[in-house]
């Protein structure tokens, strides 16, 4: 072993100057150091109040108190175990010993929190202060949404100079600092002094190599009941071993993959090898979650594991002995691999000196140095890497400093990469190819990612089809994942939808991946990840976040191949897809609303049947006798934005103008439309589905808790399968003041811009869209046809007058522009204020109208 001061003075050097091939790895369990008996600088008070302008500001160790937003609230989120939290708790009391006037709201998200916080994001509902990994710089940096902290880190006296160089590669962008780390850590030899002991061998010592660690494995193995070593398929684990035989997954300039060379195949044979003899195992193999759990649990001999086993043990196997030393050397020398994370800002904060100030304050030598001392991470400053005491934790950091350690960063596209190493290290273990085929394989998958090949090509021809089968060229082989959401009757629509495509695609796979809840946050969360599907449901909120950023692929060129026009369409349904004139996706079904009703209610309560002719003081004098009967409740109707606007339309009204720049929620026309529905409500002809235990209003006329709601046509599926024994019909929506009304809804079949199939995945959209396959689908009973001459196909009773509503004189296309969400969730807020007698409806509208506008100005 080097000296103690020259160890940290190498690993400053050797960090220092790690090349551009630096950068965090995914959401790894975070590096954890042990206690120092260094003291950090005692506290500062935050100076009371003072009239004299030239007052000294105040400081926390060498950073200055910098002016932030008057009552400033943050929330702040991470990932972590309850350790981790209670670190960051901490450190939130000291930053308000310094900054007393802002409120930090801690939110931590222990699991999957990449894809939660792409999610959040997409939604306008992230955190402002986050933890920044390779993958959400990746996602967040380039579009423009971390706050640059350049300007308030030179408010403060922070320098970029004051952290580990290498650490801030990945952080850093077009010269601006968009992240600051606050921990890493590097991976060492972990094992169990007994199970060497019940094996009869010698401890290791920081002079292994592979050979010795392969040779004690096998002993281990033979000799004892645990397992010689742990190694899942992990590109972090196998990273070192790919290291020290000389080889890397990406050049240095990131521009092209290294996993088909003779270092990487070399090591990942030794690796699997090893695996096929049984010297390694899996954590799953002897039931543990990961490998660090397999040596507190004393399943296993050995592993590869970082700091953060210090904490992990302490906390959860505190009588288990264990040791860490240095990573054995491989054939051409020593190597680890270094992680890293930042906390960076949401660039739409409302608070940025703030967000700003915590930042900072987090990832200072103060706060960091009462960090190190909790045994929970290193500093990331290079003066203060000598605070790591803890034996275990100093022989993992020294890993550091090895000859041909690397930090784990291939440039923008690092977690794909990453996934793509892990991925042929499963194929491999797992026996279904060796590993140059395997390898092989990766290396073309990686250089999609960072030179753009790898994309399969080669034309079939396609089969002759009968008239309404759109038929084009695509890519030979091709395998595309196609997802939607909806329930098992839907699903099964577009399984035998699929069945029909193969008959004229033969050659193309279609991988169905129905996501039947969350669709959208799911979808925006795996778009901003990479791991969209090929073809997908869009609604006006994925077009709203996919259509202009680029995601999604304009389908003109494809249709005119395929001999598509969007006048085969009805006009109305493409608007909501239409963007500088491309087309973006294609229409899969419509729907409108109709009056549902049980004539139970009517004839217990002595009341006629609604007939087409009704208005709405029909409907309210209906309500008011079923209610009063008491059998059932009379008008179910929650407040909901989509069942509110046959009432506003109706009254001549709309959310927002024809051109969607002007909210329109505050006028006369859907005030009184609010007061018409509350005085239903306070009179007790009007419920919710939650005051008579149902879910939805659809299954309140399901369960007979109700006579009457507006539904849509989805309603005869729904009850021939959940309710087949209850009779109910449906009539047109009754009539406003200004006539009759009602309102659209669409959704659309759009393509992935990323698929690496795109002539396949626009002829799947070109057909499940298509006359062919709609009139097929038309038969079921599931959704009108979106093409205007197969409107007579629906032979249902019901299922025909609720479509007789998409031809009432005011009836609008749900839609109010890019921001269609966003404003239809201000008039359902705005209803639930007033359901809730929270305000009245011009208190409650005016707020609403306020929100609109600014969702409709893109505030």
């Amino acid at each position: 072993m080097k000296p103690r001061k020259l160890l940290i003075l190498t690993i400053v050097l050797m960090l220092a100057l790690v090349l551009a091939a630096c950068g965090g790895a995914k959401e790894e369990p975070t590096p954890t150091p042990q206690p120092a008996p260094t003291k950090a600088p005692e506290p500062t008070e935050a100076p009371a109040a003072t009239e004299a302008p030239a007052a000294e500001p105040a400081m926390y160790g060498d950073l200055k108190v910098i002016d932030v937003e008057p009552g400033a609230t943050i929330v702040f989120s991470g990932w972590g175990d309850e350790t981790e939290q209670q670190i960051y708790r901490d450190s939130i009391e000291r930053f308000k010993e310094f900054y007393p006037d802002v409120t930090v709201d801690y939110q931590p998200i222990p699991a999957d929190f990449q894809t939660k916080l792409k999610a959040m994001m997409a939604g306008g509902t992230a955190p402002d202060v986050f933890y920044v990994d390779d993958q959400l710089m990746t996602a967040f940096g380039p579009s423009g949404q971390l706050l640059a902290l350049d300007d308030y880190m030179a408010e403060a006296g922070a320098s970029r100079d004051d952290f580990i160089p290498a650490l801030l590669t990945i952080f850093t962008l077009d010269g601006k600092t968009y992240g600051l780390p606050k921990d890493w850590g590097t991976l060492g030899l972990v094992y169990l002094p007994d199970v060497f002991a019940e094996a009869g061998i010698d401890e290791p010592t920081a002079d292994w190599t592979w050979d010795d660690l392969k040779a004690a494995a096998e002993v281990i193995r033979d000799n004892t009941d645990k397992g010689g070593f742990c190694q899942n398929a992990d590109w972090a684990r196998f990273a070192p071993w790919a290291f020290g035989n000389g080889g890397a997954y990406a050049t240095d300039d990131f521009s092209a993959p290294l996993l088909n060379t003779p270092e990487v195949i070399e090591a990942a044979k030794y690796v699997t090898d090893m695996y096929k003899d049984g010297s390694i195992v899996t954590s799953s193999d002897v039931g543990a979650g990961w490998c660090g759990e397999a040596i507190g649990k004393q399943l296993v001999g050995m592993t590869y594991e970082g700091g953060w086993m210090v904490n992990f043990m302490r906390q959860n196997y505190p009588d288990v002995n264990w040791k860490a030393v240095e990573l054995p050397s491989g054939p051409k020398g020593k190597a680890d691999v270094i992680f890293t994370n930042a906390i960076g800002v949401n660039a739409n904060t409302k608070y940025p000196k703030a967000a700003a100030a915590f930042t900072i304050f987090l990832t200072s030598r103060y706060n960091q140095a009462e960090i190190v001392k909790t045994g929970f991470a290193y500093s990331t400053h290079p003066d203060q890497l000598d605070l790591v005491q803890d034996p275990n934790d100093r022989a993992i950091a020294a890993g550091g400093a090895f000859p041909l350690t690397r930090v784990a960063y291939w440039g923008p596209n690092t977690g794909k990469i990453n996934d793509i190493v892990s991925k042929a290290l499963e194929r491999v273990y797992l026996g279904e190819q060796t590993v140059e085929e395997s390898f092989a394989q990766a290396h073309e998958e990686a250089k999609e990612f960072l030179t753009g090949g790898g994309q399969a090509a080669g034309p079939i021809e396609a089969p002759s089809a009968p008239e309404g089968v759109p038929m084009m060229e695509v890519e030979s082989g091709a395998t595309i994942v196609f997802s939607g959401w909806g329930d098992e009757t839907e699903q099964q629509i577009y399984r035998d939808s699929i069945e029909r495509f193969k008959e004229f695609y033969p050659d193309v796979t279609v991988d169905y991946q129905p996501i039947p809840a969350d669709f959208q946050t799911k979808l925006k969360a795996m778009m901003a990840g990479g791991t969209a599907p090929d073809v997908f449901y869009v609604d006006d909120q994925l077009m709203t976040a996919f259509g202009p950023s680029g995601q999604l692929l304009a389908l003109d060129d494809y249709m005119a191949e395929a001999g598509v026009s969007r006048d085969d369409f009805i006009p109305a349904l493409l608007t909501i897809f239409t963007l500088d004139g491309k087309t973006y996706g294609l229409p899969k079904d419509w729907g409108t609303l109709g009056l549902v009703y049980l004539p139970d209610a009517f004839a217990k309560a002595g009341i006629d049947e609604p007939t087409a002719d009704w208005t709405w003081d029909d409907l309210k004098a209906a309500a008011e006798a079923i209610a009063a009967e008491g059998t059932y409740a009379g008008f179910c109707q929650n407040a909901d934005w989509a069942r509110f606007a046959p009432f506003v339309f109706g009254n001549g009204g709309a959310y927002a103008s024809d051109d969607y720049t002007t909210a329109l929620l505050d006028t006369p026309e859907v005030k009184e439309a609010a007061a018409f529905i509350l005085s239903m409500k306070e009179s007790g002809a009007l419920v919710t589905s939650s005051d008579v235990g149902a879910g939805w209003c659809g299954e309140a006329i399901g369960k007979e808790l109700v006579g009457m709601t507006y539904e849509g046509g989805w309603m005869v599926n729904f009850m021939r399968q959940n309710y087949p024994d209850v009779e109910w019909k449906a009539v047109e929506l009754p009539s406003g003041p200004k006539g009759k009304a009602d309102v659209i809804f669409t959704n659309a079949i759009g393509v992935n811009a990323n698929t690496k199939y795109p002539k396949a995945a626009a002829a799947f959209t070109l057909f499940v869209t298509s006359r062919y396959n709609q009139a097929e689908i038309v038969k079921t009973g599931f959704a009108y046809s979106t093409h205007p001459d197969q409107l007579d196909l629906v032979q249902d009773p019901n299922d025909r007058a609720i479509a007789a509503g998409g031809a009432f004189p005011l009836t609008r296309v749900a839609y109010w522009g890019p921001n269609t969400g966003k404003v239809n969730d201000a008039v359902s807020k705005a209803l639930e204020r007033i359901y809730l007698g929270d305000q009245t409806i011009d208190e409650s509208f005016a707020q609403a109208q306020e929100e609109a506008q600014a969702a409709l100005s893109g505030e």
